[in-house]
C-alpha cells in the first residue's frame, strides 16, 4: 500500500511539474521557410508512417486480391444456379437418368453436383443418400467461408499494426524531444505525433471496409446455403420419399 502511495505521489509531482512547464511562456517556433506550406498531400503522409505503413498498404493490397476472388466466385450460379432444379426434375420425369448424372460436368455448380449423385445412388436407401449430400454441400459452403477468412484477419491485423507503428513513431519522437534538450518546444511534440498518428488512421481506414467485406462474404454465402439446402431438400423429398424408379 505505501509503494502505491509513493507511485501516485510521484506522478501528481511530474503532473504538476508538467503543467507548469506547459503553462510558462512558449517558446517561439521558427517561421515557416519562404514558399512552404504546412499543408502536405496524402501521399507525404503515408512516407510518414514509415516502415508500419508501408507493411499496412502491402498488406491491404494483398487482401484486395481475395475481395476480387471472393465477387468472381461468390456468385449463386456456383451454388445454386436459378432453374437447375426445374431442368433436373424435367429430366427425372423422363428417365434421362443418364443426362443426371452428367449433370455435374456439364453444368458445373454444387447443386449440379449432388443431383447427379442422387441420380447416380437412386437406388440407395433416403437416409443415406441424404446424408452424404448433406456432407457435400456443407463441405463447399465452409470452403467458401474459409476463402473470405483472410478478410477477417487483415481487418483485426490492421488496427494492431497502426498502434505498432504510432508507438514507435512516439518513442521516436521523445528521443528526438530528449536529445533537443527542449521539451518546452511543442512544436516539435505536436510535429512528431501527427507522423506517428499516421500508422493508426490507415490501420482503421483499411481495417473497416476489410470488416464490413468479411461480414458481407459470409453473410452472403449463407443466403446461397439456405437456398442450396432447400432445393436439395424439395429433389430428395420428391425422387426417394416416392416410389423409387427401376
Amino acid at each position: 500500500m505505501n509503494q502505491i502511495l509513493k507511485c501516485a505521489g510521484t506522478l501528481l509531482v511530474m503532473l504538476c511539474c508538467t503543467s507548469a512547464l506547459l503553462a510558462a511562456e512558449p517558446v517561439p517556433a521558427p517561421p515557416p521557410a519562404a514558399g512552404k506550406s504546412f499543408t502536405s498531400s496524402w501521399g507525404e503522409r503515408l512516407k510518414q508512417g514509415g516502415p508500419a505503413a508501408l507493411v499496412q498498404i502491402a498488406l491491404s493490397i494483398f487482401g484486395a486480391g481475395f475481395v476480387f476472388e471472393r465477387f468472381v466466385h461468390l456468385r449463386r450460379k456456383n451454388l445454386a444456379p436459378v432453374g437447375l432444379a426445374d431442368k433436373a426434375r424435367k429430366l427425372w420425369r423422363d428417365g434421362k437418368f443418364d443426362e443426371l448424372e452428367k449433370l455435374g460436368e456439364t453444368d458445373p455448380s454444387t447443386l449440379s453436383h449432388i443431383i447427379s449423385f442422387i441420380a447416380k445412388n437412386r437406388q440407395s436407401p433416403m437416409v443415406e443418400v441424404s446424408a452424404v449430400c448433406g456432407d457435400m454441400a456443407s463441405r463447399d459452403i465452409a470452403n467458401h467461408n474459409q476463402r473470405a477468412y483472410p478478410l477477417g484477419i487483415i481487418a483485426t491485423i490492421e488496427p494492431l499494426l497502426g498502434l505498432l507503428g504510432m508507438i514507435l513513431g512516439m518513442i521516436t519522437t521523445f528521443e528526438t524531444v530528449a536529445f533537443a534538450g527542449s521539451l518546452g518546444d511543442a512544436s516539435q511534440l505536436a510535429g512528431g505525433i501527427s507522423e506517428a498518428l499516421v500508422t493508426t488512421g490507415l490501420g482503421l481506414a483499411v481495417a473497416i471496409p476489410f470488416l464490413a467485406l468479411y461480414h458481407f462474404f459470409k453473410h452472403r454465402t449463407a443466403g446461397f446455403g439456405v437456398m442450396l439446402e432447400e432445393d436439395v431438400t424439395n429433389l430428395l423429398s420428391e425422387w426417394l420419399m416416392a416410389k423409387q424408379p427401376k
